[in-house]
């Protein structure tokens, strides 16, 4: 039982290790550990390593059943192997699974700083889907419960379904499941002033196992009833040693686990009580949330989690209240659940945006600990102000192509948030433009540039001037000239193609040159060698790629060092198109294509310019 809370800490760190470097510097920090301090035995490093090990295995023991329960997917068993099934109807564990056909990869667009899918399922080692399966629903306490819930009047069903299932809005503190944690205590503190403790903590883990079977069994309630266990059992050992069984067998219950907010919330909070003085511990607490907020989402919910305790009580009161409304159903408690619902969302209308940064990271991590460790002043934590105030900080030009699928947004920024510009808006992505703005802390548009009518470069105009700031649109051929940025429109005849009717424009940004084509065919591209002695060091390929544009006598005259290509995964148009890819190959010109690399994001400072995508390059160029 030594050190066990050490290990879990190591095994945390452990888990979140997924490259050669990581887990290189990893070990050799184990290995100076031990030789100094002496604290870590054999047996321990036996333990990580195989931890290690099946953290990357997505074997099953059940076979063709459903694992978890989710709103629009279930998590299932095939062939001993975790795969997904999307569906619209909901199923619960253990109902038979038959899949047929192949298994497929799981796909996403990935973009700087938004919720990835595909990566969150990989942290799960769930890898793969099956287009074609069939899921055989059973008699079960789980499905009578549901249907029961189902038949009761919409808004009250509606209300039960997020409370104990979590379907709907995304919550944070709810999905950590504190009010769990909250009501496990409660019933605990009641039952030992009329029982033994062995007797309290097991009638304890009694009411809250009910919810394992009567709804989806989530990992908050393995966590909880894991640690009632432990308390039974090594009631005579120290805090710190049970807090790091408990968790190092949710680890091994669920490697991944340590990606989730049911692991992260409670498990730090619970590091933060041991190692901080108790005046301290409530400021401490509240800078991790806010920082592990801003971390896992992007965004901050400053009331929220100020009032953190209170919600806490307020969802635990919100469960008790549902278990009544199931009993004996009566018209005042769900005007009560109603209540309480709209207070929370209430609470959570009130958002800070914005992304964090690795650097920043690793500077708040490193102050977060001085401020536990020397208890100085949390005036440390004021270091966050950077996140929704970065683009006021930003000192570089940058240019950045979203991964819009098929279609075209590209994001124009000038120096310390001085003037933003937005090319073109697909239909039906406008909600992921958004999310990226805010997340880089962009919260209105100077310019927002439209190059021509079609749907995958205008279909979100509508939709995204009801949600976001825009000063000025620009759908005509003219020049733009803003704060330390000019953009000189190109394409100035008029063709009886709507492709060839697009704005063209091209920009010095940082002394970098850009050249912005639209859906631009050869013919323009010919108009604009005869009319213009032109030339850039990066170039927005035309039409995604198509090989109606793109002429390698138009690469020869630009000579551009590279080429940006946003078109979706495995599209209908076969974008881009080989003989474009081969024509920049041959001229040398780097590629990037958002279906295969992502967003692309360019950052210009005097002469120096660093190139990364979402999916993970890096690069640096240097300009005379």
């Amino acid at each position: 039982m030594k050190d066990l809370l050490l290990l879990s800490m190591l095994s945390f760190l452990l888990l979140n290790c997924r490259s050669m470097v990581t887990l290189s510097f990893y070990l050799i920090f184990l290995f100076i550990y031990q030789f100094y301090k002496r604290r870590l035995l054999g047996y321990h490093f036996i333990f990580l390593i195989f931890l290690y090990i099946i953290s990357f295995s997505n074997f099953c023991i059940r076979n063709n059943c459903v694992l978890e329960t989710h709103e629009n997917y279930v998590v299932a068993s095939v062939n001993h192997q975790r795969v997904l099934i999307y569906t619209d109807e909901i199923y619960f564990e253990n109902e038979e699974v038959i899949a047929e056909g192949e298994l497929k990869k799981i796909e996403a667009d990935s973009n700087f700083n938004l919720f990835n899918f595909k990566e969150h399922m990989n942290q799960k080692n769930i890898y793969g889907y099956y287009e074609n399966a069939q899921i055989i629903k059973k008699d079960s306490l789980k499905r009578r419960m549901y249907e029961h819930i189902m038949a009761m009047d919409e808004a009250v069903s509606s209300i039960l379904l997020r409370i104990f299932y979590q379907f709907g809005e995304y919550d944070m503190i709810y999905s950590s499941g504190l009010h769990l944690t909250y009501l496990n205590r409660t019933f605990l503190q009641f039952l030992l002033k009329i029982c033994s403790f062995s007797s309290a903590l097991t009638l304890s883990s009694v009411l809250v196992g009910l919810f394992g079977f009567l709804f989806p069994f989530k990992f908050v309630l393995f966590r909880i009833l894991c640690g009632n266990v432990i308390k039974m059992i090594f009631k005579d050992h120290s805090h710190k040693e049970r807090l790091g069984l408990q968790y190092l067998l949710c680890m091994l219950f669920d490697p991944g686990c340590v990606f989730s907010l049911g692991f992260l919330i409670p498990y730090f909070l619970s590091l933060i009580q041991i190692f901080t003085e108790k005046r301290h511990q409530r400021k401490a607490s509240v800078v991790f949330l806010i920082f592990l907020q801003f971390f896992k989402t992007s965004q901050c919910q400053p009331l929220s989690i100020l009032l953190f305790p209170f919600i806490q009580i307020m969802n635990g009161g919100m469960l008790i209240a549902a278990w009544m409304q199931l009993l004996m159903p009566i018209p005042l408690i769900s005007s009560i659940l109603e209540i309480f619902l709209s207070f929370s969302q209430f609470l959570s209308s009130f958002v800070f945006y914005g992304a964090i940064p690795i650097g920043l990271t690793l500077l708040f991590l490193y102050f977060f600990f001085q401020m536990l460790h020397q208890k100085r002043s949390f005036l440390y934590s004021l270091i966050l102000l950077y996140i929704p105030l970065q683009s006021y900080l930003n000192p570089f030009y940058q240019v950045t192509m979203i991964n819009v699928g098929q279609g075209d947004s590209i994001l124009i920024q000038a120096p310390f948030h001085q003037h933003n510009i937005l090319i073109d808006l697909p239909s039906n992505k406008e909600e992921r433009v958004i999310d990226y703005l805010r997340s880089i802390g962009v919260y209105h548009i100077d310019t927002l540039i439209f190059t021509h009518p079609d749907s995958d470069h205008n279909g979100g105009k509508k939709a995204f001037l009801e949600r976001f700031k825009v000063h000025d649109i620009v759908e005509g051929h003219q020049d733009i000239h803003a704060k330390n940025i000019s953009l000189v429109s190109l394409n100035h005849a008029t063709h009886d193609n709507e492709n060839d009717n697009s704005l063209v424009h091209a920009a010095s940004l940082g002394h970098l040159s850009y050249c912005f084509m639209g859906d631009a065919s050869v013919r323009v591209e010919k108009e604009i060698m005869m009319s213009y002695d032109l030339s850039c060091d990066v170039l927005k390929i035309g039409h995604h790629g198509s090989k109606t544009s793109t002429d390698p006598l138009f690469i020869q005259k630009i000579q551009p060092s590279y080429a940006l290509i946003s078109a979706g995964k495995d599209n209908r148009y076969g974008h881009p198109h080989e003989d474009v890819l081969s024509t920049l190959e041959k001229y040398d010109v780097k590629t990037y294509v958002s279906a295969l690399d992502g967003a692309v994001s360019i950052k210009s400072f005097l002469n120096f310019h660093f190139i990364r995508t979402s999916g993970g390059d890096f690069g640096i160029m240097v300009t005379e």
